[in-house]
């Protein structure tokens, strides 16, 4: 009986026996969950860059290598002017922003948007004013396009910015799939279909519309549940903002421009057959860069700037370790994926430019990998508030590059750029993790 009766379960144990049993199942149900979205994160990322990927593909092989080049300036363009006209106040926001309540989070945001739309509705006549003087070097429907593209990526980049910070990162991926990952999609199809649709100008146009209705879903976000109610103008903050906000803007400025100007280089001295060739070899490198960076490492910002500010450093090295081996761990991945389709790529795309300077696609590749780490550590030096460092890190590198792009471009063509590319790339892994390192062995900075 006394066997018998310790085999029993008395209420009790029932109870923490199926408590325990519940916790492991909400255990791997989280898992499930965690494993789940990252697998969604990254196949809306890997979609927006495959397609992007697939469209420099289309344009190389149905249109021409100098449309692709024009394209290729256009993309950089949506790089380098959202961070001039800036002024570094989207980081600096974003950084205040991860936890503060909607009423004070939206007239902030409210109040950069407004400053940017100034900023192009008075600026881009001006240029325009300049493009006629200058003759019209392209047509005048490729550089109207080429303005409104400007300003709605301008617009979206900045608010898909403040989504990720205040963690809905799953909205900002697919709003962000839509602006960079669909709109290829159509532009492609319909120039399989309809061969007099094979034209840089119905490129633009689509893209064009696949922003506008971006900005008209952020719209409608707005103004569901009275979001629109907090949207305020603040100039004293703006003005506040752009005092404080200097170094991140010289950063983000030097940043920008050292990853896209070489393309403007090559334009400008080799031409644009060349320069398209770059940015094709640039688009198959960069699927690794895209992936790993923004499926990966962007998405933690909210968990960066949190983790930074735990007084020992544990936390924050921790999550640096956890993030190192899976992004070094999907580089490799991709990077082999490359490897193996680049042959058939060629053969497909029938250039003979392109075989030419294949030895110059894998230095690109090359520096594309020490450049994912760099960018990493951009992301944790920003996290621990290092402005001044990584402002002059920035500096530095946008110097770099476009003194090695001067220095080598002129002497050894796309390889003195591919070249470059390496050394600004390598010259900004090192100064990046050192910054990390002295800054964690330092005190926490909260401002």
């Amino acid at each position: 009986m006394r066997a018998g009766r310790s085999e029993l379960k008395v209420p009790g144990d029932m109870h923490n026996s199926a408590t325990a049993d519940n916790v492991k199942r909400l255990d791997r149900g989280g898992k499930f969950t965690q494993v789940l979205g990252q697998l969604t994160l990254f196949g809306l990322r890997a979609g927006s860059t495959v397609s992007k990927f697939l469209l420099a593909i289309y344009t190389a092989r149905y249109l021409s290598l100098s449309d692709l080049g024009i394209y290729g300036l256009l993309v950089g363009g949506t790089n380098i002017v959202p961070a001039l006209c800036g002024f570094g106040l989207s980081l600096w926001i974003v950084r205040r922003i991860v936890d503060l309540p909607m009423a004070q989070a939206v007239p902030m945001v409210a109040s950069r948007s407004a400053l940017s739309l100034v900023i192009h509705l008075v600026g881009q006549p001006l240029v325009f004013i300049g493009f006629m003087l200058a003759g019209q070097p392209l047509p005048l429907t490729l550089a109207l396009l080429g303005g409104a593209i400007l300003l709605m990526e301008t617009l979206a980049a900045e608010i898909s910015d403040v989504l990720i910070a205040r963690r809905h990162i799953y909205l900002a991926n697919w709003l962000g799939f839509l602006r960079q990952g669909f709109w290829p999609l159509p532009v492609m199809l319909l120039g399989l279909i309809v061969p007099q649709a094979r034209t840089l100008a119905m490129l633009l146009f689509i893209w064009c519309g696949a922003l506008a209705l971006n900005l008209v879903i952020l719209l409608y976000l707005l103004f569901q549940k009275g979001r629109w109610r907090h949207v305020r103008l603040h100039a004293d903050m703006l003005v506040g903002a752009l005092r404080a906000s200097l170094l991140l803007y010289v950063r983000d400025v030097s940043s920008t421009v050292s990853a896209f100007a070489d393309r403007f280089l090559i334009s400008l001295f080799l031409g644009l057959e060349l320069s398209g060739l770059y940015s094709l070899f640039w688009a198959i490198a960069n699927v690794v860069h895209s992936l790993v960076i923004y499926g990966v490492i962007q998405v933690q910002t909210a968990s960066l700037i949190v983790a930074a500010r735990e007084p020992t450093g544990g936390a924050f090295r921790n999550l640096e370790r956890r993030l190192q081996i899976e992004s070094t761990s999907w580089a490799l991945l991709f990077t082999g994926g490359v490897a193996v389709l680049t042959p058939a790529l060629v053969t497909f795309l029938d250039r003979p430019l392109m075989l030419q300077y294949l030895p110059v696609f894998w230095l690109i590749v090359l520096a594309t990998l020490v450049r994912i780490g760099a960018d990493g550590y951009g992301f944790a030096i920003y996290a621990l508030h290092r402005d001044r460092a990584v402002a002059w890190i920035a500096v530095g590198g946008a110097v770099s590059s476009a003194l090695l792009n001067l220095v080598l471009m002129p002497a050894a063509g796309l390889w003195g750029s591919a070249i470059a590319y390496c050394l600004t790339s390598a010259a900004l892994l090192a100064a990046r993790f050192a910054a990390t390192r002295s800054a964690l062995s330092g005190p926490r900075l909260d401002s």
